[in-house]
Order: C-alpha cells, then sequence, then structure tokens
C-alpha cells in the first residue's frame, strides 16, 4: 500500500512540475518528459506513448524511453489493444511481462506501453491503475491548452479573412479569395465552390453551378445547400472524404464550398467548426458584393427609362441627382421653391432634407413645413391652389408627390409657389410622371451610397475604417505638402468593460467618436484604428495643429462621457522635405501612443 501511495504522490509531483512549464515545451517534449518519468520512477526498460491519429485512423507511436534491442515497428494500424502482451515487444529473461494501459479522455485517445521488470511484474495490474488515473488527467490538462491556442488561431486566422473579404465588392474576387483561403489552410486537398446562381468568376476557379433536380436533392452537396447545415461524406469507392459547407449570408443560402480531403479522414469537432465560420464568412462577403453590384446595376439600367434618367444615372452623386431633377422642376412649372424630404429607412419616424432642395428648405419656416408633412403622414399626391397651413406660411400653390418604389413610401418631392393657383392641373400630371421616374434613381442612389459607406465606415462608431483611413494618407503623402496623424486611446477601457459591461463600453465608444467627428473638419479622416483606439488624420496641418485638436478632444471627452474616461494620444506629422512613409508614419504615431500610455496616461506625446 506504501508502494502505491508513494507512486501516486511522485506521479502528481512529477506531471504537476511538466504542466508548470508547459509554455516551455512542445506536446510531443511533454510526453517525452512524461514517458521519461514513467521510466526512471518504475525503474521499467520501456516506456512508449502511442496516440491515435483521427485523420490517419492510425495509432502513432509520439515518443518513447527504452532499450532499443525490444522495438521492432514505429507503427501499429488501428485496433483495440489490451491484455498483458504486446507482439513487436520481445520479452527476454529480464523483462518478464509488458502492460498496454489504454488511455481515453474528452480529447486524447491512445496508449502507454510498459514493460516491467521481473521484480515489478507482479504489481504490474496495480501500478497500470495508478499510472492510467494520473496520465489521463495530465493528457486531459494539456490537450484542453492546446484546444484553447488552436481556438485563438481559428480566431485570428478568420477575422484576417473577414477583414480582407469585406473590404472587396468584386464577387470574383472574392470568389478567388475563398479558394486562396482553403489553399493556406489545407494545401493538400481540393476545392470546388458550388454557387446557386451563375457567376462571372475567371474560368481557372473551381466554381460551378449546384444542380436542382429530383436526383439531386439526393446529393449530399444539396442536403447541405437545402438545410444550411454542415455536411460530411465518406466516399468509399473514391477513397477521400468530403466537407461541404453552406455559403449562409444573412439572407439567404449563396451555393456551398466542397473540401475534398485525398483520402477517408475523420474531421475533428474544432476543425468543422472552422470550416463552418469560414464559410459564413464567404457567404456574407458573396451576399454584400451581390446587394452591392445590384444596386449598380439598378442605378445603370434607369438609364434606358427616358432622358431624363439617362442624365440622372450619368452622375451617380445623390447631390448632383437631386439638383438635375429640382432645376427640371424648375424649368418646367417655374416653382418658387422645391423641397426633397426622405424619410429614414421608411420609418415614419424621421426625415431628411435632401441636398438639392431650395435655400427655402433650411430655415425655421420650411423646416417648420416639412415637419408638417411628416407629422401629418402625407402618403397621398396633394394639389391645391389655396394651400392653407397654421402659423406662417408664403406658398398657397403646393404640390406634395411622394417618392414611392414597390409600394413603399420613402418621401416626398413638395413644389411651391407664393400665387394661388399657379400651377395647372397638366404640370401636376407631368410632376407626377417626373417624379416617378426620378424616384427610383434617388433611391437607389441612397442605397448605393449606403453600402459604398458601410465599406468604409466601422458599424459601431459611425468612422472610417482603419483601410479607409490608410488609403487616404498614402495619397495625401503623394500630393500634399504636409499632414498630422493623431492616435486615441481610452485608458483603462477594459475596467469599464468590466464594471459596467460592454454595452456601455459600445456607448462610450460612441461618445467619442461623436465628439471626434464634430470637431474633425471636412478635410481631416477620423476612423476606428482597432479595439478602443481611434485615429484623426490632417492633411496640410502642422504638429500645433494637431497638438491643439487632441488637447481639445481629450478635454471634452473627459466632461462630456458617461462614465467619464479619459484619453491618451500620440501625435506625429510628416512634410515633404523630408524622406517619410505611411508606415513610418504609424509607427511614430503608435510610438508616441505609447510613450503616453506609458507617462501616466490622460496624456498627449508630440513626436520627435
Amino acid at each position: 500500500m506504501k508502494r502505491e501511495i508513494e507512486l501516486n504522490i511522485t506521479l502528481k509531483e512529477t506531471y504537476f512540475e511538466l504542466l508548470a512549464n508547459t509554455v516551455s515545451y512542445s506536446y510531443e517534449e511533454i510526453l517525452t518528459k512524461v514517458a521519461a518519468s514513467i521510466q526512471q520512477i518504475m525503474d521499467a526498460p520501456y516506456v512508449a506513448f502511442y496516440l491515435y491519429d483521427s485523420w490517419n485512423k492510425t495509432y502513432q507511436l509520439i515518443t518513447d524511453a527504452m532499450d532499443k534491442t525490444i522495438y521492432d515497428s514505429k507503427q501499429m494500424q488501428t485496433g483495440k489493444i489490451s491484455g498483458e502482451s504486446f507482439e513487436f515487444i520481445k520479452n527476454t529473461d529480464a523483462y518478464t511481462s509488458s502492460s498496454v494501459i489504454e488511455l481515453d479522455t474528452n480529447d486524447v485517445k491512445g496508449m502507454l506501453v510498459i514493460t516491467w521488470k521481473e521484480e515489478s511484474s507482479n504489481q504490474s495490474q496495480l501500478f497500470s491503475g495508478i499510472i492510467k488515473t494520473e496520465t489521463e488527467k495530465l493528457l486531459d490538462i494539456i490537450s484542453q491548452n492546446n484546444k484553447n491556442e488552436a481556438e485563438a488561431s481559428n480566431h485570428r486566422t478568420l477575422y484576417d479573412f473577414t477583414k480582407k473579404l469585406f473590404s472587396l465588392n468584386s464577387r470574383s474576387t472574392i470568389l478567388q479569395e475563398i479558394i486562396n483561403g482553403l489553399e493556406n489552410r489545407y494545401p493538400e486537398f481540393t476545392f470546388d465552390i458550388l454557387l446557386s446562381q451563375d457567376s462571372e468568376a475567371d474560368h481557372t476557379l473551381p466554381v460551378k453551378t449546384i444542380k436542382y433536380s429530383d436526383d439531386a436533392t439526393k446529393q449530399v452537396s444539396t442536403q447541405a445547400f437545402l438545410s444550411g447545415l454542415v455536411q460530411i461524406e465518406d466516399r468509399v469507392n473514391e477513397k477521400n472524404t468530403c466537407v461541404y459547407a453552406p455559403l449562409t449570408g444573412r439572407q439567404a443560402v449563396y451555393g456551398v464550398v466542397k473540401i475534398t480531403a485525398p483520402k477517408l479522414i475523420a474531421f475533428t469537432e474544432l476543425e468543422i467548426a472552422f470550416i463552418r465560420q469560414f464559410a459564413e464568412i464567404a457567404g456574407k462577403a458573396i451576399e454584400n458584393a451581390t446587394l452591392y453590384q445590384h444596386s449598380e446595376h439598378l442605378v445603370a439600367d434607369l438609364k434606358l427609362i427616358n432622358e431624363l434618367t439617362q442624365k440622372l444615372n450619368s452622375n451617380l452623386q445623390l447631390s448632383e441627382i437631386t439638383k438635375l431633377v429640382r432645376n427640371q422642376i424648375l424649368n418646367i412649372c417655374h416653382a418658387s421653391q422645391v423641397g426633397f424630404i426622405y424619410f429614414n429607412e421608411a420609418s415614419n419616424r424621421e426625415y431628411n432634407i435632401l441636398t438639392g432642395s431650395t435655400a427655402y428648405f433650411t430655415t425655421a419656416e420650411g423646416h417648420s413645413f416639412a415637419e408638417h408633412l411628416h407629422r401629418n403622414n402625407q402618403v397621398e399626391p396633394l394639389f391645391s391652389g389655396n394651400y392653407k397651413m397654421n402659423g406662417t406660411f408664403s406658398y398657397q400653390s403646393v404640390m406634395v408627390i411622394p417618392m414611392r418604389h414597390s409600394g413603399e413610401n420613402y418621401g416626398l418631392i413638395a413644389i411651391m409657389h407664393e400665387e394661388a393657383y399657379f400651377f395647372t392641373f397638366e404640370i401636376y400630371k407631368l410632376m407626377q410622371s417626373l417624379v416617378q421616374h426620378s424616384a427610383l434613381s434617388i433611391m437607389n442612389t441612397i442605397l448605393k451610397e449606403k453600402l459604398e459607406m458601410s465599406v468604409i465606415t466601422d458599424y459601431l462608431t459611425q468612422l472610417y475604417t482603419r483601410e479607409y483611413l490608410e488609403e487616404k494618407i498614402n495619397y495625401h503623402m503623394q500630393t500634399d505638402e504636409n499632414g498630422i496623424l493623431i492616435l486615441l486611446d481610452i485608458d483603462d477601457f477594459k475596467q469599464i468593460n468590466d464594471t459596467f459591461g460592454h454595452k456601455t463600453g459600445d456607448q462610450v465608444l460612441t461618445q467619442i467618436s461623436s465628439i471626434i467627428k464634430e470637431h474633425t473638419d471636412t478635410e481631416g479622416v477620423a476612423a476606428r484604428w482597432g479595439g478602443e483606439e481611434l485615429a484623426i488624420y490632417l492633411p496640410n496641418a502642422d504638429d500645433l495643429v494637431g497638438y491643439q485638436l487632441a488637447r481639445l478632444i481629450c478635454e471634452l471627452v473627459k466632461d462630456n462621457t458617461d462614465p467619464g474616461v479619459t484619453l491618451s494620444c500620440g501625435v506625429s506629422s510628416w512634410n515633404s522635405q523630408m524622406p517619410d512613409s505611411a508606415d513610418q508614419l504609424f509607427v511614430r504615431t503608435d510610438q508616441a501612443l505609447y510613450d503616453a500610455k506609458n507617462s501616466g496616461k490622460n496624456n498627449i506625446v508630440l513626436s520627435r
């Protein structure tokens, strides 16, 4: 009994010391040390680890500590091994017996092979039980650590993949990047992308159209497409394994990515989860590009309607479209005022006066009139030559024509004149036709600009993305004389999240972003650099301007955030007289921010 207790304690101490140093050792190195420790503790001539390789479906010798004269093979095919014999161990006079200890934890399956000296063989079964229990505990902990590291690596890979794909608008380029990502992950596998619709992808890419038929529904690829779930197929005749992952967007499934292994293998749950997330990201990117390209096609198709629509679509800027429509209205009916009133997201709760409206709609009276129309839910056309409204209103002839598309009311175009009964009914009908033809163009342009903005805008803060900021800095460094970059980091932001929750943390970020946007001029670029770091680039500005702006924002943030936070800032500049690059500017500014954080926070450091 004493021997068993000593063995248990010794193993625990040895394994604990190994766990304390897992960062310093690889998985195989730890198992090597375990084998050597068991050999030393038990005075065993032979100790070896065999672990089950689920991909190759074989037990693989990972490490051993042994007398080489008793060793024959480095690989044993799949099979359950138990009992007191092991076929490739040569029994000798000195080594009278061997044990095969089966190891089976949540994530690890394998065997520990031990040969015993004659004096220990009568207690081998008891010793084996103690060794099995403690070793399985050790492998469980190590396996979980390895799993956590693998998951973290997967998250980084998926983040980089998302960042790359969501910056693209071309379906063909996105499909190429999907294949590139899969080839980097599985260099020995082959891939196919089965899309639900025809694609203009490069013919060299393995892109096909998914089949629709009664027989096709029996195919695993079609099952994955219809169910939206990952499917696995072991094809025994072809001696390979296929994984089918649906390309799922927010609105639909756009196809299936097929991953073919060169042999029959068992994919782990962790790998299946990675493939599923990879395909979901790819599906959303395809969806975004499809929506973006679809909006472009819609705007382009409007050119066929009539001469006015062709002019509208010749310039896709919303301000120019509304200006063209406004001028056309003024020229046709000689109106005094024209206003474009857009209902945000058809919510009937908010409205915007679009650029292109006449100056009247920027006045208090103009806003009051727009509010009156919105509040009264003016969804039907209005034609009046003697219009009355409470309060001051200077116009008697009023035409209000809804901007409609597909049964939805997106806003109004108001046309007015001071004289009573100024507009004829024929003019009113003409204006209805003009608005009908113009409304679709206006709505599609709003949608397109929103889509374009969403690509370069951070969803939470509504600041520009880091990629857009870098693009603008590179442009300005080629065309301007100088410029300034400010990096701002929220001090102790983790404490805000830990104390008040991530929702409050997001609110703090949006509060600070609003302050930054309010005090960044139209030439400047305010962006989310990453996490709680924000950035401002000011073209044609020097150190003094940058420092003053950073100081102003720091003070405003300190006094106007709830819960209150402070900022640390790094400021750096460039000028065309000195050799420089955007990357060097980023490094200098980042170092200045680092110095600001290390000098007590709530501080501004100007790079020299």
